[in-house]
């Protein structure tokens, strides 16, 4: 059996583990958190951290607001499945342009990281900032794409269509869709579309109680759709 499919296998008994075992420490002055993978060292009862270190660049999905624990949020659960370290650098509303001026300079955090793999995943709160905007949302993700691929020449970098939560979508949405779609083309980043129809099918399932941001539920099946399309990215990503 593949290893693709052995994992989907086993991925949703994982995911029920996963909340209980997964360590996070704070860093950065609060700025980001490391999710360290660990494994049980063959004939001892340590642990030790394993995996090449994957940055998550996002926003409040990326962070996991409305999980239930940092370890349920999509990002952890996908390292979780990979064996990667996960560097978590989700801010709750940030966007190409909103709340540029609270969380300081992200790009560079993670730059100073030097990862192996940046999964970036970004455009949704700008469709709330989109009436007398719209200029600079397009201006804003070129530039900030560039910049993370100048930072990290050697990084895998992998764009992830901007989320929605509804089966209602702005005309905005396929506005900044496009236009993350044509940047990520232009760095040379690998691109995985479709993530705004992710949680579409079944929001009462998947949507948390505040009717934006993903449940565990839903959390669980956007991480087991990235793994579904982490499987179909050739060459594969480091540590597959």
């Amino acid at each position: 059996m593949s290893r693709p499919r052995l994992r989907r296998r086993w991925f949703v008994a994982f995911i029920a583990a996963a909340v209980a075992v997964a360590a996070v420490v704070t860093v950065s002055g609060l700025r980001a958190d490391v999710q360290q993978t660990t494994v049980a060292r063959a004939g001892s009862g340590s642990e030790v951290a394993v995996g090449p270190l994957v940055a998550f660049y996002g926003d409040s999905y990326t962070k996991g607001s409305a999980a239930s624990a940092p370890a349920a949020r999509w990002s952890s659960l996908v390292a979780q499945a990979e064996g990667w370290t996960e560097y978590n650098a989700g801010y709750p509303g940030l966007g190409f342009v909103r709340k540029r001026d609270q969380v300081g300079d992200v790009a560079a955090d993670v730059i100073a990281q030097h990862p192996e793999v940046l999964i970036v995943a970004l455009g949704i709160n700008d469709n709330f900032e989109w009436t007398g905007n719209e200029e600079a949302i397009r201006e804003a993700i070129l530039p900030e794409f560039q910049r993370l691929r100048d930072g990290l020449p050697g990084t895998r970098i992998v764009v992830v269509e901007p989320w929605w939560f509804t089966a209602e979508r702005p005309d905005s949405l396929e506005q900044i869709i496009g236009w993350v779609h044509d940047a990520a083309d232009t760095i040379d980043a690998d691109y995985i579309s479709g993530a705004s129809h992710w949680l579409d099918e079944d929001p009462a399932a998947w949507i948390s109680a505040d009717g934006l941001h993903p449940s565990d539920a839903g959390y669980a099946h956007i991480a087991q759709r990235m793994l579904e399309e982490l499987d179909a990215l050739s060459p594969a990503l480091p540590g597959r």
